[in-house]
């Protein structure tokens, strides 16, 4: 199909947002390969089918108490859902924010409400901390595999640990901050 229209301009900042609604899911699909990897309850695995993200992370956190794991591997297991839970927070504030063109500069340097007696205010945000944000569900999912994946291996004779990754190493394109 050949169309006279001129192309669209690109807008870097719903890019950005696109980028960490999209970070979102792919977290939601790591937590739920996480809970597989920590309990074989298949009714708990049933209903995180049609979890979301906060869901998720309770019924990992459910697996947690009741499972039989080393306590390194829940210790780290307990870090990736905090970390899980606080990129859940973020992600919403940007996700369902009400946007307004910011008056000057690029990004929206003004993201407060269209209405105040809405009670809503946000603060802040450009385009470079969404694509960071974006980049940390990166490593985090590399995380959840890995303490997933060390979790099993616990029980498993044979199996070999995974390790961390090393400061300034690359993982899916992102490099590990020091």
């Amino acid at each position: 199909m050949t169309t006279d229209a001129a192309p669209r301009e690109r807008n870097p900042f719903l890019e950005a947002v696109g980028r960490v609604t999209l970070a979102g899911g792919e977290l939601d699909f790591s937590l739920r390969h996480l809970l597989g990897a920590i309990t074989i309850e298949p009714t708990l695995i049933m209903y995180a089918n049609a979890a979301n993200t906060s869901q998720l992370i309770e019924f990992c956190k459910l697996a947690l108490k009741v499972g039989h794991l080393p306590a390194e591997d829940v210790t780290a297991i307990e870090v990736c859902l905090t970390r899980a839970e606080n990129f859940r927070n973020r992600r919403n504030t940007i996700v369902h924010a009400l946007y307004t063109p910011a008056e000057s500069g690029s990004g929206l340097e003004a993201m407060n409400p269209l209405k105040k007696s809405l009670g809503y205010r946000a603060s802040a945000v450009s385009v470079e901390e969404m694509e960071t944000l974006a980049d940390e569900v990166t490593l985090l999912q590399s995380d959840m595999f890995r303490a997933g994946w060390n979790a099993r291996a616990a029980q498993m004779p044979g199996m070999q640990k995974i390790p961390a990754p090393a400061p300034g190493q690359t993982v899916n394109g992102v490099v590990v901050p020091e």
